[in-house]
């Protein structure tokens, strides 16, 4: 007869032998740890209190949830240039005076080392770009230095400089640190003969956008707008394959829904005709605009831009709608996106104040009983920023 052998269940080493299982066993003692020591100091009524005001913080998160598709760098400073045009030779002189309050990659706070480059668009002479030296240990730095550039007096209309402020790395390749593109028609050599201006870096350009959108907008009352996504054309590739995966977000600034088409693989001409619909009054147009956004789907790393085009409502004539073609564009820096942009950057910044607001269990300034119409404002000092919320006889108005 076979002997029974009985098998002992030791705990210690199943345990020894399951590390998850010990992680997950550790997480939920200290959970329960903090939880008897929040009930303990402040009592059940606090606790659930408390835990209420949790779970409002979290919708006010997903209300205030950036839809940017990709975060923003940090992009600080000015450049101060002074600009004159010697009609006798076509020469166009720039004097690169210097910059201030230039943010630095550095973790570790040190000062870094700057320099300017110029570029003039497009360039039919292949003068190429132009460097000021490098300005050592410092996040305001003088220059005082000037280029020139041949530039006929008919092709100032069509002519941009680009200016790009870099970060000198003695290690790797160097960093923009923010540019300006300026256009020469902004000037008027011949009633001043130089202009000196300070200008305010943004985030770095992609000239290498193009191709167009096809897209037409329809009114239907009393409030919905129809906004159609035909086609695009000639879209710049992303990848190495030569090919891209687009797809359209639509977003009407101020209004939470941002609609998506569906995405079409390997292809720089893809067809959608997709239409969607926004809820928007008629006596809205004035301020309103629509923001296209075409996207390259890219399943093995971040998702790449392929420009984007704005459709403004102001002049629309909800009788006739509109059908047109637009022209796709790297629309970071201009105001209409930037606008949506900073939005958004607002919000991310405001959700982290609430956070630290709500790990110090202090969220009752926001959510106790209040009379009337207040403004809570809540400051978020490692951001340099703040943001606000209206609360109408104790509900947050979003």
């Amino acid at each position: 007869m076979f002997k029974k052998h009985k098998q002992e269940w030791n705990p210690q080493k199943q345990l020894r032998s399951d590390p998850e299982q010990v992680k997950r066993l550790t997480d939920v003692l200290k959970c329960r740890s903090e939880h008897d020591k929040a009930v303990a100091k402040t009592g059940w009524d606090s606790y659930q209190k408390e835990l209420h005001n949790t779970q409002m913080l979290k919708g006010l998160f997903k209300k205030l949830d950036p839809a940017v598709m990709k975060p923003i760098g940090e992009v600080k400073g000015e450049v101060q240039l002074s600009f004159k045009y010697d009609f006798n030779n076509e020469m166009l002189l720039v004097k690169i005076i210097k910059c201030r309050d230039l943010a630095n990659k550095d973790i570790r706070g040190k000062m870094s080392n700057f320099y300017v480059k110029l570029e003039l668009m497009p360039d039919p002479l292949n003068q190429g770009e132009k460097k000021t030296q490098v300005s050592q240990g410092t996040n305001c730095p003088r220059f005082d230095e000037i280029f020139g550039f041949h530039v006929a007096e008919f092709a100032l209309g069509e002519s941009r400089l680009l200016v790009q402020v870099c970060e000198h790395s003695l290690g790797g390749s160097d960093d923009v640190r923010g540019e300006v593109i300026i256009a020469l028609n902004s000037f008027s050599f011949h009633e001043s003969p130089t202009f000196t201006a300070w200008y305010t870096l943004n985030m770095e350009t992609d000239l290498s956008i193009s191709g167009d959108l096809d897209v037409s907008v329809a009114f239907q009352t009393p409030n919905t707008l129809l906004v159609t996504i035909h086609a695009a054309s000639n879209l710049a590739p992303r990848d190495r394959g030569g090919a891209a995966d687009p797809f359209v977000k639509i977003a009407i600034p101020g209004h939470d829904k941002i609609h998506q088409t569906r995405v079409l693989k390997g292809t720089l001409n893809p067809v959608w005709s997709e239409t969607f619909e926004f809820p928007v009054h008629e006596e809205e147009f004035e301020d309103k605009y629509i923001v296209f956004h075409v996207i390259d789907k890219d399943r093995s790393s971040s998702n790449d831009s392929l420009g984007q085009c704005i459709v403004e409502l102001k002049h629309f004539n909800p009788e006739t709608g509109l059908n047109g073609t637009f022209e796709l564009a790297d629309l970071r820096n201009s105001n209409r996106v930037r606008a949506r942009v900073y939005q958004n950057q607002v919000a991310q910044e405001f959700r982290e104040s609430l956070v630290a607001h709500s790990v110090a269990r202090a969220p009752h300034c926001i959510f106790k009983k209040h009379a009337g119409g207040k403004i809570v404002t809540v400051t978020c000092r490692k951001a340099r920023a703040n943001g606000k919320i209206r609360i109408v006889d104790g509900i947050p108005i979003y």
